[in-house]
């Protein structure tokens, strides 16, 4: 059998690297993490630089001591105000690990938020803008090999405009080391980026472009080669690469990898290949190695439609923002990824990371789980001033457009980069400030310059954007009718009509839908108050199912958000979650309309009738599956009181053919409301398959003659040890609901005496 040339050439490396001359392969990457204890003081009057606060010999010991990944805003005794927005000063001193001598050394910061300057033993080494995005610095030459060395950071959290973000944003702008900082060891001739590109069409492979640094080694040539891993097993090689020199000097790598057998990567079935880069500069002996995960994806558009690998995808999505507890925005690597668990367990497919590049864990875990991720720079609300200003594209957006594609590029959960969020200020056609029209203009044709794999885009608020949507590939719209936007929730479905209209050719994606509410606070789902929890749940039925049923043209829907944080000019309280991550009854309402397919959407006028009214509302199916549902039958029941007891007031039932990949009106019900009902009540309405299964449930809750608060009865079921029992069933009358990952089910009933069955293995 005649052995392929690739497959040789491996073979004969392999003996020439592990000669008795060569001393094998190793890590082209080692760090020692400088987390942990520092020092901190506050510097409210800016006079740390002047008073040498970053001189070896300055004596910090009665500065407090601070952990960091942290912020001075919460979760650290900073001797600040919450809210301190100003100058915060590190120190820590540290050694540098025996044997890194003679190689090249970084101090790499992940995030410092907001402007950081950062000296090594009294010697400034540079300023960083922008507090989501990593950083670093040579410090080679810089560094005491045979004692400690004083590493001092000077923070700046303070808000100004022509920055990004600027001052006035909507959530906290924690000052502080956010994440991690690692002193990093690289040989002198070093991979200084490394970008997989995949592909399926015309066939299943990679492009795989590696950009090199040398520091004095001036080799002649360089030797390399790839091998590419699944699931533990090695199922492509390059052959041995010889690299010299440009004319320019640089060192650069540019080669295709065919994958046999292809397991594309989606939310259904996230799968992660290996990818091991190796080097060896002429005359060396020691071959040098960077791993990769990489998936095998491509997004596309076409016409008004999604496209994931080929096959058209809606995208059921939830927005999460970096906060927690006690720990603001240097959130735990645990619990960014058991938000990102919370919300794949809702069924989700898409995450929107608002408004930031958020820590590279959570990308790790989106790729592990499949989310796929919407991620943008925080150009926020900037004004038209601002976005025009070559200041601020200078020394702000344009350096985090290029650290957020270089630091995440390889990442396979990312389908969208945005240029921004929420700058446009034209409510009309042709009223786009020109200033809006450049900044997008200019920041897209770079962002395509920069990666043709991933669509761009960015957040235009409710119907504004319209002078820019042609560079966009999709039109990102938060559409917060009901609450900011308009007092009027129903209005989302003209006003998506209109954009379509002005954009026929280009895919809509909601991607914000939101409300606020407070605990406790509860008026009825007819009264349509602000901050009651009713309304929060109101506004999200209708504005998700609203737009589901416009599927034609919009591509997906997002929930702002999974769950309340510290907001900055708004009280922040949108979540699914509180800000402690307990679960809100709003949950069951987006679990239920993101859990199963095809589903059946309910679709009202209103939720406050009065008696002698005709009670009347359209059902629509939506179906996400490449399948037919054929002799389907639905059947819908009110319920109420009557006489003072829980009672089913109407009911009835009709056929549906639900197509493959479809939203289409089924039919309505129709209740004329009898003289004397008053109270809360709920449309309850069942979809059946052919043989009587049940496919979906939903239901609507509306007040008659007056609103009426529900009673809102939660049920937590758990095993003797208290673990909760995901899949139990838990009927109560003619209702049966299953629990999710949390045990928890809720129903709102009106008020009264329940029996309640509980049914589990």
């Amino acid at each position: 059998m005649r052995v392929p040339t690739a497959l040789t050439t491996l073979a004969m490396l392999s003996m020439i690297a592990f000669s008795g001359c060569e001393i094998g392969i190793r890590e082209g990457v080692l760090r020692k993490d400088l987390s942990g204890i520092w020092k901190f003081k506050a510097d409210p009057n800016k006079v740390g630089e002047k008073e040498g606060w970053f001189k070896e010999d300055y004596d910090d010991s009665n500065w407090r001591d601070f952990k960091v990944p942290g912020v001075w805003n919460e979760g650290r005794d900073a001797g600040v105000a919450w809210n301190y927005s100003g100058y915060g000063w590190f120190r820590r001193r540290f050694t540098v690990p025996k044997g890194w001598k003679g190689y090249r050394l970084d101090l790499n910061f992940l995030a410092v938020y907001l402007i950081a300057d950062v000296w090594l033993n009294g010697e400034h080494l540079g300023t960083h803008r922008g507090g989501y995005t990593a950083f670093r610095f040579d410090v080679t030459d810089k560094l005491n090999y045979d004692g400690p060395n004083l590493l001092v950071v000077r923070a700046d959290n303070t808000g100004r405009r022509f920055q990004v973000p600027w001052h006035s944003i909507d959530w906290w702008n924690c000052g502080g080391i956010s994440r991690e900082v690692y002193l990093e060891r690289r040989p002198l001739f070093s991979v200084q980026r490394l970008f997989i590109t995949p592909h399926l069409t015309p066939e299943a492979g990679i492009d795989l472009d590696v950009d090199f640094e040398d520091r004095g080694l001036n080799p002649s040539e360089v030797k390399a080669y790839a091998e590419v891993e699944f699931e533990g097993r090695t199922i492509a090689r390059t052959n041995l690469i010889t690299l010299r020199p440009n004319r320019n000097g640089r060192w650069h790598l540019s080669h295709k990898i065919h994958i046999p057998d292809p397991h594309p990567w989606s939310p259904d079935a996230p799968n992660l290949y290996q990818l091991s880069f190796f080097w060896k500069v002429k005359g060396g002996k020691t071959w040098w190695r960077i791993p990769e995960k990489f998936g095998l994806r491509e997004i596309k558009v076409r016409g008004t439609k999604l496209y994931l690998n080929g096959e058209e995808i809606f995208l059921q999505g939830v927005a999460l923002h970096q906060d927690y507890p006690e720990m603001g925005s240097a959130v735990s690597k645990r619990a960014q990824r058991e938000d990102l668990m919370r919300i794949k367990r809702l069924n989700a497919n898409f995450v929107r990371l608002g408004h930031y590049p958020f820590h590279p864990y959570s990308l790790d875990v989106c790729d592990e789980i499949g989310l796929l991720v919407w991620m943008e720079i925080p150009v926020w609300q900037n004004s038209p001033e601002e976005l025009a200003d070559e200041g601020m594209y200078r020394n702000w957006v344009k350096p985090q457009l290029d650290e957020m594609i270089d630091q995440y590029y390889n990442h396979p959960s990312i389908i969208f980069w945005s240029v921004g969020n929420e700058f446009s200020r034209a409510w009309l056609p042709d009223k786009e400030p020109p200033q809006t029209i450049g900044y997008v203009r200019r920041t897209t044709e770079y962002v395509r310059s920069r990666d043709r794999s991933r669509l761009v885009t960015y957040a235009s608020a409710a119907s504004t954007g319209y002078g820019t949507w042609r560079f966009l590939d999709v039109i990102g719209k938060p559409l917060h009718y009901g609450w900011f936007h308009s007092k009027n929730v129903y209005d989302v479905r003209s006003q998506v009509e209109l954009i379509h209209k002005y954009a026929p050719d280009k895919p809509i994606l909601a991607i914000e839908l939101c409300g606020m509410s407070e605990e406790g606070h509860h008026a009825g789902y007819g009264a349509d108050e602000r901050w009651s929890m009713e309304y929060h749940d109101k506004l999200l039925r209708v504005l998700l199912q609203s737009l589901m049923v416009r599927k034609d043209y919009v591509c997906g829907v997002t929930v702002w958000t999974l769950a309340d944080l510290k907001g900055g000019r708004e009280r922040g309280t949108y979540g699914l979650f509180t800000r402690d991550r307990r679960v809100k009854f709003l949950y069951d309402t987006v679990r239920n309309l993101f859990t199963r397919d095809p589903k059946l959407l309910i679709i009202e006028p209103k939720t406050l009738f009065q008696p002698g009214e005709t009670f009347e509302v359209e059902l629509w199916e939506f179906n996400r599956l490449r399948r037919d549902f054929r002799n389907c039958k639905v059947k819908w029941w009110i319920t109420g009181l009557k006489d003072g007891r829980y009672s089913k007031l109407a009911s009835g039932e009709m056929k549906a053919d639900i197509p493959a990949n479809s939203s289409e009106r089924i039919g309505d019900v129709r209740w004329q409301v009898p003289e004397g009902t008053i109270g809360f009540h709920t449309l309850n309405v069942r979809l059946l398959n052919a043989e009587g299964k049940e496919l979906f449930f939903n239901d609507l809750h509306f007040d008659v003659a007056r609103p009426t608060p529900p009673a809102i009865l939660r049920v937590d079921v758990a095993d003797k040890k208290g673990r909760p029992i995901e899949g139990a069933k838990v009927k109560l009358e003619d209702l049966e609901k299953t629990t999710d990952y949390l045990g928890t089910v809720h129903f709102l009933m009106p008020e009264g005496r329940y029996r309640i069955r509980v049914i589990c293995r």
